[in-house]
């Protein structure tokens, strides 16, 4: 049975545009990640500062060893886009 993740991400103001280019570039890292079945970047259709990123892995474990795909340095650039901290939960669709 697979997992999904739904992770939130909120940009501040101002920062939309680069929070959004950079959320697709991981996206498109990810996507090739060995165990990713999916994911794909949605934006708030009412505030376009929420993204949310939607993940399908074969398992969580998966997921995790793919956490390393984007470089450290570059997610300490874009933690300047962020509002808050990005969150994300582990779902299964029992």
């Amino acid at each position: 049975m697979s997992i999904t993740r739904i992770n939130h991400f909120e940009a501040k103001p101002g920062s939309e545009i680069a929070l959004t280019s950079f959320m697709q570039n991981v996206v498109n890292q990810v996507s090739k990640a060995d165990g990713c079945l999916s994911c794909r970047l949605l934006k708030g259709a009412e505030n376009n500062a929420h993204l949310a990123v939607i993940e399908e892995w074969v398992s969580i474990a998966h997921h995790q060893a793919a956490t390393s795909i984007i470089p450290k340095e570059q997610i300490e650039q874009a933690m300047a886009f962020f509002a808050k901290p990005p969150f994300g939960i582990y779902y299964n669709a029992d």
